[in-house]
């Protein structure tokens, strides 16, 4: 799945019975993607690349590298501001069915 400035290879879906799903995504370098989901959890580990994830809510911003981890509850507005093509993997709990995308 793919969107703009973004490709998602789901792993682990809805279909394979677990209780959450495994996504590994590419961020183009230079974009910034806002994600909010109104029915589902997220947690993302960063393992490649830099960039910055902002709290629309709260505001506040903070440097995302390899090795960071940050979770999104449900409704979260976040977004993700990308200096270097990233990777990342994400955890959506409940697990998507695949076709989903950020609200």
């Amino acid at each position: 799945m793919q969107g703009n400035g973004w490709r998602s290879r789901r792993i682990i879906l809805a279909s394979d019975g677990l209780k959450y799903s495994f996504h590994e995504t590419t961020l183009d370098a230079g974009v910034e993607l806002r994600f909010a989901y109104r029915s589902h959890r997220e947690t993302v580990y960063c393992i490649e690349g830099e960039g910055l994830i902002h709290d629309v809510r709260t505001g506040e911003v903070s440097a995302l590298i390899p090795g960071v981890l940050y979770s999104a509850g449900i409704g979260d507005d976040h977004i993700v501001e990308t200096t270097t093509e990233m990777k990342i993997i994400c955890i959506f709990d409940p697990p998507l069915i695949g076709n989903e995308s950020a609200d």
